[in-house]
């Protein structure tokens, strides 16, 4: 299954916010059980994110797809005065 753009960005960030956990474990400076904890933070707090982000785009997307069409040039506000309205042929004018 193919992984979308921004399943793909969160991955990277991901990786990329594990490197200061990863440099303090070599360097001795947590222990492994704190660096568990911090990498499980950082995990939740992609994860997260991604829908987040995900859930802004399909919004954004849907939204731009919702938009009314644009009306005919002969029905466009500037013209509305100068057409006859469209029944006007249907009605009989009393006398």
């Amino acid at each position: 299954m193919k992984a979308g753009p921004i399943r793909r960005a969160a991955g990277t960030l991901g990786l990329l916010a594990l490197i200061p956990t990863a440099l303090m474990l070599i360097a001795g400076n947590v222990t492994l059980q704190v660096a568990a904890v911090r990498s499980g933070i950082t995990l939740g707090t992609v994860m997260f994110l991604a829908r987040v982000a995900t859930w802004g785009v399909g919004w954004i997307a849907d939204s731009a797809q919702a938009a009314p069409p644009a009306a005919p040039a002969s029905e466009a506000p500037g013209n509305a005065g100068n057409k006859a309205p469209s029944n006007a042929a249907n009605k009989e004018v009393p006398r």
